[in-house]
């Protein structure tokens, strides 16, 4: 009996580097220096089944291949796909219980019974079809109301099978048993998404760094990016939040990750203390400016941070000790 074994590849902080650079340009994603070992070994595998026996020459196989499908193949080797269903309770909570009350009020004053959520990041689906369910859960009450999700993500390989809708497992962990009944088909051991819950969910391949395709979303009530900004460098993050903002309709709501921040990012968003979470939101600045015209009164503008401009709140401490830095020095030159 013979066992096969893969032969380590060794790589270059030069090979490292061009791989590591290519990537950010292409989608925004950036993998710092320590991350070198983690992209060697998720590279190697697929260098291996290519029969390619260096990383330069790994990297010029994906930059000049036209059809691009490499790079597709690079992004589903390289990127995290770990979620759940009903992943981080709390936000959730405050997104069904607190944030959409709000909207729906908002909503059928104006007459506009619509719902629009973009699920940025979507992986293999666990979190557009969680707000799926909540939707469905809270609207089904209440008649006429159009929902629309539309979920992308810049792996084909988990858009897949977030479109096939069957899962199983972990996954399912956080699913309460009559909600798993009630939205999914048992098949033996795994669990197919019903068609009632799939018609409201629109996925589709989107790199998030791509402007251009970014214009063509927006009129959005939420926006969903949760734990995806995290893999970005700062220069992306301000402009993908930029996308965001513009995305939202005025009084829209932004989630990211509970542990996320858009500190140094963004001052453009309100954070709104709800009861269950923070959560970011796009104040109504053209009802405001009818508010500040007949009252006198000054209302903020959006804020956005430029690429290498930070909040000035976050220099405030510097400053300081600058200034008594130069007071003491003049002191001395009394003496």
């Amino acid at each position: 009996m013979s066992i096969e074994t893969t032969q380590e590849i060794a790589i270059s902080q030069e090979d490292y580097e061009l791989i590591r650079d290519y990537i950010h340009e292409k989608c925004g994603i950036y993998f710092a220096d320590n991350k070198m070992y983690l992209v060697k070994n998720r590279l190697s595998k697929r260098m291996h089944e290519l029969g390619i026996k260096n990383y330069r020459d790994y990297f010029y196989h994906v930059k000049y291949d036209t059809t691009q499908k490499e790079f597709a193949q690079l992004m589903n080797v390289i990127t995290t796909n770990e979620t759940s269903f009903f992943r981080n309770e709390p936000q959730l909570l405050s997104f069904a219980e607190e944030a959409l009350p709000l909207t729906l009020k908002e909503k059928a004053k104006s007459g506009k019974k619509t719902i629009k959520i973009w699920s940025a990041g979507c992986s293999t689906g666990e979190e557009p079809y969680t707000l799926a369910i909540i939707l469905l859960e809270k609207l089904r009450e209440i008649k006429d109301w159009k929902i629309e999700i539309i979920a992308n993500d810049i792996s084909e390989q988990v858009l897949t099978r977030a479109r096939t809708g069957i899962y199983s497992g972990q996954t399912l962990r956080n699913m309460k048993s009559d909600i798993l009944l009630k939205y999914f088909i048992k098949q033996d051991e795994e669990y197919r998404v019903k068609p009632e819950v799939k018609s409201l969910i629109n996925f589709s391949h989107m790199n998030l760094n791509d402007i251009r395709r970014s214009l063509y979303h927006n009129n959005f009530d939420y926006i969903f990016c949760r734990n995806v900004m995290i893999y970005f460098s700062e220069e992306v993050k301000k402009t993908l939040v930029r996308n965001f903002f513009d995305a939202l309709n005025p009084k829209g709501y932004l989630y990211i990750g509970h542990a996320e921040t858009l500190h140094n990012i963004s001052k453009a968003f309100k954070l709104v203390y709800f009861k269950n979470a923070l959560v970011y939101h796009k104040e109504d600045v053209n009802a405001d400016s009818s508010k500040e015209s007949s009252a006198g009164i000054s209302i903020r503008r959006p804020t956005f941070l430029t690429k290498n401009e930070e909040d000035p709140a976050a220099g405030a401490s510097r400053a300081i000790d600058l200034l008594s830095k130069i007071k003491q020095t003049q002191s001395v030159g009394t003496k």
